[in-house]
């Protein structure tokens, strides 16, 4: 079988989605580092670099250098976010984490803030520089923690 992006990007969300990091903005929550080492293993299975930078220990927001460092064209940030709001199990019909799919639709916290994004992002990313079809300019892919209660 050959390359999905679609099935690719569902899969990455889906595995995002999975990890829980609920921001409960009072620092009790898991933190973003596992949703980031993610990040930085499926852009390294592709021969690019990241650096994860924590603000305080957990809350890992992490940087990648994409395209033409080079270049005289100007800089391009492609950037989302890894935490997500908390939720109450009980308040849903499937499990928050859990990231099932059901009648088309993938059901999960951050299946539309902002997980859903970042797979589409590393999905795309992961297929050009699969193909060799790299960016002639500079491109700072940033995926933050701590978005939900006050980004520092």
């Amino acid at each position: 079988m050959g390359y999905s992006p679609e099935s690719e990007a569902l899969d990455i969300c889906r595995d995002l989605i999975r990890i829980d990091t609920s921001n409960y903005g009072d620092g009790s929550g898991p933190g973003e580092r596992r949703a980031a080492e993610y990040v930085a293993e499926s852009l390294a299975e592709v021969g690019i670099e990241s650096q994860i930078f924590e603000s305080e220990t957990g809350r890992a927001s992490l940087v990648a250098r994409w395209g033409n460092q080079d270049s005289p064209k100007p800089g391009l940030l492609i950037h989302g976010h890894l935490d997500v709001v908390p939720a109450q199990e009980a308040d849903w019909k499937v499990a928050p984490f859990a990231a099932e799919v059901i009648d088309g639709y993938l059901f999960g916290r951050g299946a539309v803030d902002m997980k859903d994004f970042d797979g589409m992002l590393l999905s795309v990313v992961r297929a050009r520089q699969r193909a060799g079809v790299i960016p002639d300019r500079p491109i700072t892919l940033v995926f933050t923690a701590d978005e939900e209660a006050g980004g520092r």
